[in-house]
């Protein structure tokens, strides 16, 4: 079943810190910060699946709470990949489970609305945490590249997390 996407009532600064209180409760990061998502998935109930199609418009599918599937497309790069799982994970933590929703619930790819942009910052905060990603910064500066290789995410994903912190 999929519905209209009801938005979370946290702030960006609420959801950034959510999203990385969940990463460190469940020990993702490693030295670096780099966010283990596969293993996040898992603990969570969680599965990663690859689509069959490029056109599949499924990208998270929650049968219940802790059984879920998050669908990749097959043509995209690791570290999209990356990002996408965390997105998907933003959908589960702030569309999902903080309304408290029960049974099957789908959540679809190619909008554009405030949800989106809520669990496109839940993963940037989860991929990247503030604290992890300024150390980063303060190490290598405005060497995106160098940024976005510790965290294994795209140098644009590095650029924009850097504004979004006023770096």
């Amino acid at each position: 079943m999929s519905d209209v996407l009801i938005e979370s009532p946290l702030s960006n600064r609420a959801i950034s810190e959510y999203a990385e209180r969940v990463g460190t409760h469940h020990g993702i990061y490693s030295e670096t910060g780099q966010a283990d998502l596969k293993r996040l998935i898992g603990i969570l109930g969680g599965h990663v699946d690859v689509s069959p199609s490029v056109y599949a418009g499924e990208a998270l599918s929650v049968r219940t709470r802790g059984d879920f599937t998050v669908h990749l497309p097959p043509m995209t790069s690791d570290r999209r990949d990356r990002f996408t799982m965390a997105h998907e994970l933003g959908h589960y933590f702030l569309h999902y489970l903080q309304p408290a929703f029960e049974g099957p619930r789908t959540f679809g790819r190619g909008t554009r609305n405030k949800a989106e942009t809520q669990a496109n910052f839940f993963a940037a905060s989860l991929l990247m945490p503030a604290d992890k990603f300024k150390a980063s910064h303060a190490v290598h500066g405005s060497d995106w590249w160098a940024v976005a290789n510790v965290f294994g995410v795209s140098p644009k994903a590095a650029e924009v997390r850097a504004q979004v912190l006023g770096i």
